[in-house]
């Protein structure tokens, strides 16, 4: 894989977990979003997932759980995107565009058996470690884009983040504005951003939203994904899709682009976290 200055800096363990998955939050991004959603739990909801994740025979930290779906082999692949065609303007609902399962499809699957007390004890275990996984994946702006260019993954990127432009979302802008320290130390600082009627807000929020919120960012300007005709975002302005040996495009991403978009990731990595520890409370605790 070839790096680029700003990406050369991110530490060992990031950069083989992006080469082994370029497909969600890196391994940072995820422990980011758990670990603020631990922290915003309710202590008996908390309490309840401790019992839960002390089953785990990998994992002692829910941050680090979350991870595990992206662990080699990638576990249920198709169920960490919403696809949508290039005419969407907004996400209005949660219907699986096209096919039988997608984040919304998870989401709810894995709400339902973590909150089914009569649910086995593994079936609850590796549905929380699903669920933290979704939450963080759903508020990655380009895990909901478009097929043909495989959420940015067929987009080169070139500069300070010498990767695809998926991976750099999922890592390299990351890291360039949070810094690569300890997860903890990090959420701690982003939930003192939170005030409370931020929590109110993002909270009343449902799946459908979330997504739209993602896909709104992936298609800005600001993203450089996909170009903007009519009612269309295409891959580019002459042509509205990638089709398989067409030359792939390519997205600068210098300090400028990582200065517009790193507040987007910060706040991303938030929402999800404050979202996914509500949605826990209200699953785990009497």
């Amino acid at each position: 894989m070839n790096v680029g200055p700003l990406y050369r800096g991110i530490t060992v363990a990031i950069v083989i977990s992006t080469a082994a998955s370029a497909w969600a939050w890196g391994n940072q991004g995820h422990q980011i979003v758990c670990e603020i959603a631990f922290q915003e739990m309710s202590r008996p909801a908390r309490d309840a997932l401790k019992r839960i994740i002390a089953e785990d025979d990998d994992y002692r930290m829910f941050a680090e759980a979350c991870t595990w779906p992206d662990r080699p082999p990638r576990k249920r692949g198709s169920e960490h995107f919403i696809n949508v065609p290039r005419t969407f303007t907004r996400i209005q609902n949660t219907a699986c565009v096209g096919v039988p399962t997608c984040l919304f499809s998870a989401i709810k699957k894995d709400s339902d058996t973590l909150k089914d007390t009569h649910a086995s004890t593994k079936a609850r275990l590796e549905a929380l470690k699903y669920l933290g996984h979704w939450v963080g994946d759903i508020h990655q702006p380009l895990h909901v884009s478009y097929a043909d260019d495989r959420g940015g993954n067929s987009i080169d990127g070139d500069g300070e983040c010498d990767t695809s432009l998926h991976s750099t979302w999922d890592t390299c802008m990351v890291a360039a504005r949070l810094g690569t320290g300890d997860v903890r130390a990090i959420a701690e600082k982003l939930r003192m951003k939170v005030s409370d009627a931020d929590r109110t807000k993002w909270t009343k929020a449902k799946p459908a939203e979330w997504a739209n919120e993602s896909y709104q960012i992936a298609i800005s300007s600001a993203a450089a994904y996909c170009v903007k005709v009519d009612t269309t975002c295409r891959y580019e302005a002459n042509n509205e899709e990638l089709d398989h040996g067409e030359p792939r495009k390519s997205v600068t991403v210098d300090q400028a682009y990582i200065d517009a978009n790193g507040p987007t990731v910060e706040a991303q990595l938030t929402k999800a976290g404050v979202r996914l520890g509500r949605l826990l409370d209200d699953l785990l605790a009497p």
